[in-house]
């Protein structure tokens, strides 16, 4: 059945609410690199001027 017939304040939720889980994702995505940096900033700082290899 086509949604066409969907009440504008209902499309108006179904965006809202994809709209919540894409900011969500980029939220979970941006903390993940935030975490990954500190840990990569940590492990350069503990082996000082050994060579990454």
């Amino acid at each position: 059945m086509p949604r066409d017939d969907l009440r504008p304040e209902e499309l108006a939720e179904a965006a809202d609410k994809a709209a919540r889980a894409r900011l969500e994702a980029e939220m979970k995505r941006a903390l993940w690199a935030q975490q990954a940096s500190r840990a990569w900033a940590a492990l350069t700082a503990a082996n000082g001027s050994q060579s990454n290899l």
